[in-house]
């Protein structure tokens, strides 16, 4: 009689059992970590090892229900700079500046899908702008900026103009009192990415840089605003983007959106910034998290919410997808991917 052949692992199941291999048990936040799969995605991988028996999960942390021969791993990954290619030292001078200048900044509103990367990553991104052709005598624009990038970027010295577009007034107070303190040319402007681009930012900047909310409708919009700013062939784009909350389905919808746009991919870089404010954004009074509820709040403090760092370069005068107004609600923030979003409470049961 002939026995079926099982199905092989998929490619998030072979990168779960070849990390629990070298690695022994793991939190969840450090397995969603050594994997590339959405969250979504993630689960159900998960379910199906366990579902054969593969890997049994307890309280947050999963482990092999047997061991599993595996070859070693290469070992490869820079341990200085994580795997990024930049590294700002603890003692870098610059580094020291950019957390006195952000000294006081806002506390991340989760009702705006807010969160910040550390002082030195964004030094990192400004780096890597530097490296580009992105930064010295550039005009930049923010689509967004509770990271608050923008300040790194200024305290170079090399941009000739940095404005932030942000719909948070602290954020936007928190820029122009920069600017104005340290004497630098950056400011912000209060704006509803839902809003058409104000006339007088129209074709005006040489690059622009946000982190988008990741539901399509949202992209769409961060994309056409920063496009309708670009001057024209050889401006840029930098993007902040996840494979925590964007399926390789939503990744190949971005890409089309950059090439209507004019815009071609020219570089990546992947887990290049995390957030630490979801390490342990974990109880928060009336909001609810779609992968605690689905794994709990044990084995998640982990810096498992990272992006990549994508620069798209035109290579025509970008057209923006949608330039008037749009009506978006939850939708802007909210899809069948975003289990890492925060939500109200009642919304999410």
């Amino acid at each position: 009689m002939h026995t079926p052949t099982p199905d092989p692992p998929t490619r998030a199941e072979r990168q779960i059992l070849f990390a629990l291999a070298h690695r022994g048990e793991l939190g969840w936040g450090a397995l969603l970590d050594a994997q590339d799969a959405s969250i979504p995605e993630f689960i159900a991988a998960l379910q199906a090892l366990a579902r054969r028996g593969r890997v049994a999960v307890s309280r947050g942390h999963v482990r092999l229900a047997a061991p599993i021969p595996a070859p070693p791993p290469l070992a490869c990954v820079c341990a200085a700079c994580d795997g990024r290619g930049y590294l700002a030292a603890s003692n870098l001078p610059a580094l020291a500046e950019l957390h006195a200048a952000l000294a006081g900044r806002p506390d991340p509103d989760f009702a705006f899908d807010q969160g910040a990367i550390p002082p030195d990553e964004s030094l990192l991104r400004a780096a890597s702008m530097q490296d580009r052709g992105d930064l010295w005598g550039q005009h930049i624009l923010f689509v967004g900026d509770f990271d608050l990038t923008s300040v790194a970027l200024a305290l170079t010295r090399q941009p000739a103009r940095v404005v932030v577009l942000d719909i948070d007034p602290r954020v936007v107070a928190f820029v122009d009192a920069a600017g104005e303190r340290l004497g630098l040319p950056l400011s912000g402007r209060r704006f509803d990415v839902r809003d058409p681009l104000p006339d007088d930012l129209r074709r005006r900047f040489d690059a622009f840089v946000c982190d988008p909310v990741e539901t399509l409708p949202g992209i769409r919009l961060y994309l056409a605003r920063g496009a309708a700013a670009l001057r024209g062939e050889g401006s840029a784009a930098w993007i902040g983007l996840t494979t925590i909350e964007a399926s390789r389905r939503k990744w190949f919808e971005i890409q089309q959106l950059l090439a209507r746009a004019g815009l071609v991919v020219t570089d990546i870089r992947r887990r290049f910034s995390g957030y630490p404010d979801h390490d342990d954004a974990l109880a928060l009074p009336g909001l609810e998290w779609p992968i605690l509820r689905e794994l709990g709040p044990e084995g998640g403090r982990h810096r498992w919410y990272t992006s990549a760092w994508l620069r798209a370069e035109a290579v025509r005068t970008p057209e923006p997808e949608v330039d008037g107004r749009v009506e978006l609600g939850p939708e802007l923030y909210v899809d069948d991917e975003a289990w890492a979003t925060p939500r109200p409470q009642e919304a999410a049961r």
